[in-house]
Formats: structure tokens, sequence, C-alpha cells
């Protein structure tokens, strides 16, 4: 699955693409602190997430045994 990492940044728009949910959400969170700006992640059915709605449906697994919401 493809995703696209968005932000704006002084000098405009700024995107990365990455196929990993994983490095998708490391890419945002690092733009997010440097820019101060809002960052999104769009998928590859232009859905857009901001980063904690992607952290749930695409990162973790609720394998740990920590259901979310609790």
């Amino acid at each position: 699955m493809k995703f696209v990492i968005s932000t704006n940044t002084p000098d405009g728009p700024l995107s990365y693409q990455t196929v990993s949910p994983e490095i998708a959400l490391a890419r945002a969170k690092v733009l997010a602190e440097t820019w101060r700006q809002d960052v999104t992640i769009q998928d590859m059915n232009g859905r857009v997430y901001d980063l904690d709605a992607f952290d749930t449906c695409f990162v973790r697994s609720g394998s740990d045994g920590v259901v979310p919401g609790s």
C-alpha cells in the first residue's frame, strides 16, 4: 500500500511517499516536530488521516493486549 505524507513549510508544500505504514508515521512525526505544522498521511484510496488516527488504523496492531480507547 502506498502512503503520502504531506505538510506545509515556509517554503511551500512538502510531500513524501512510502509503502511502509511504520515509516510513514515516523516521517510524519519528524515533519510535525520540525515544522510545527499539521501533517497528514493519505492512503492509496485517498483517505486522509491525522497522526493519531493513522497510528490507530495502520501501525498499532492491538496484539500487545491493550484495547484502543481503554
